[in-house]
């Protein structure tokens, strides 16, 4: 359950490619975000929300000073990189290390997550089922009650609000090409809820047992294991997606004017500033 929520280190420093809000801004004040991201599935009680503010603020530590760098010297290869072209493979090869730093942020926070998870009350783990729910549906909402043609249309603006963050304002023909491309968009939020429920059920039956002397080991098997509740439907289809978009966002990247491409460049050495600014602060 807090997966998603420890996952906000990455998520608010590497995909604030579409927030209004600067990087330094949403770093300085994580540890609220994921308190309150934490807030929505659970009323933790003073001793959990004691641990969990200091155990946080630790890993906040941990991330500033091993992961911030690593951002910072990748970001700033990146721009040269992406001066002369992008491909797909170079647009797969960022999103693989995105999962590989995300997936050493996951390990650092598993000893807390399952010590909280140990010391809910049996009324925190009754009350869990309804949040996450809520959660389901929020994430299914952009696509609920839409037409496909609405969902693609959805998806084509985000893809424009990303690139938008990087390249400044896109052309007539650059956002034509988005929507072109976006008919081959599936929507695929209801089958990511549904998989998200599979995935529930069976944490939801292990919490049961969360004072069992095997429940860590359990909870950490479980949380690695996600993607063995795809389905075949959902993996075909975020598969294709993730494809889409890697194409979408090559092609872009390589066909940008002389404008957008400073733009680019500058926005990325920003970026690297950003986090060897950020690592900077923690060292002091």
């Amino acid at each position: 359950m807090f997966k998603r929520e420890i996952k906000a280190l990455l998520v608010m420093t590497l995909v604030l490619f579409n927030s209004a809000c600067s990087v330094k801004f949403a770093y300085n004040n994580m540890d609220r975000f994921v308190r309150w991201q934490v807030n929505d599935y659970l009323d933790l009680n003073t001793a959990q929300r004691a641990y969990f503010k200091e155990e946080l603020a630790a890993l906040i530590v941990w991330h500033r000073r091993d992961h911030l760098p690593l951002y910072a010297d990748y970001f700033e290869g990146l721009a040269l990189q992406y001066s002369d072209g992008v491909s797909e493979a170079q647009i797969q090869a960022l999103f693989e290390q995105f999962m590989v730093w995300g997936l050493e942020i996951e390990d650092r926070a598993m000893p807390m997550t399952i010590h909280l998870l140990k010391s809910l009350s049996d009324e925190q783990v009754a009350s869990l089922p309804v949040q996450l729910e809520r959660s389901n549906l929020e994430l299914m909402e952009d696509e609920m009650g839409v037409s496909l043609e609405e969902a693609q249309t959805q998806w084509a603006e985000d893809i424009e609000q990303v690139m938008t963050r990087f390249t400044g304002r896109l052309d007539r023909r650059q956002k034509a090409y988005i929507s072109f491309k976006a008919t081959a968009y599936q929507p695929e939020r209801a089958l990511w809820a549904e998989y998200r429920r599979r995935w529930q059920a069976d944490m939801m039956r292990l919490l049961e047992a969360r004072h069992d002397v095997d429940f860590g080991p359990k909870f950490h098997d479980l949380a690695k294991s996600r993607e063995a509740y795809y389905g075949p439907e959902y993996t075909t289809m975020n598969n294709e997606n993730i494809a889409l978009s890697r194409e979408v966002s090559a092609y872009l990247l390589s066909n940008l004017n002389e404008r957008q491409s400073r733009r680019l460049t500058e926005s990325i050495e920003e970026l690297a500033r950003d986090f060897s600014d950020l690592a900077t602060q923690g060292a002091d």
